[in-house]
């Protein structure tokens, strides 16, 4: 069975997501107060916007509390930068995350701590075989 990918969201959402993931569970006004310190209700409006959008993607959630509504993130970072790799893979590689791995690696984009970092992780990866099993293979 294949995990369903979380739809995309643009740079403003994706915003409102990075601020939810930080701080936790926030209202319209303290994401409009982070993300625009001198916002009125003009930018009130466009947080509520963007928080209807990510409503209807089903990436945040939201609970009455008192008089206001309270937001929080239906996704994990790590599983939402996860769906975006993979989309920038399949539109860049084929649906193989190689190139990009590559890219970031021979362009020395990569500090020797994330190197190391990768290292450590390809070490404690389970072999081909099982992961070829796990996507259907024999």
């Amino acid at each position: 069975m294949t995990k369903s990918r979380k739809p995309a969201a643009t740079a403003a959402e994706l915003a409102i997501l990075e601020q939810l993931w930080e701080r936790g569970p926030a209202t319209i006004g303290d994401l409009r107060d982070s993300l625009y310190p001198n916002g009125g209700a003009s930018k009130f409006a466009t947080v509520q916007k963007l928080l209807g959008r990510l409503s209807e993607k089903h990436l945040v959630d939201r609970r009455k509390d008192g008089t206001r509504w309270v937001f929080e993130p239906l996704v994990e970072r790590d599983a939402f930068l996860g769906d975006e790799l993979r989309r920038v893979a399949t539109r860049l590689g084929g649906e193989s995350l190689t190139p990009v791995l590559t890219y970031l690696i021979e362009t020395g984009a990569l500090t020797a701590d994330e190197r190391n970092h990768l290292r450590r992780l390809l070490d404690q990866a389970a072999p081909a075989s099982t992961r070829s099993k796990r996507k259907g293979g024999k």
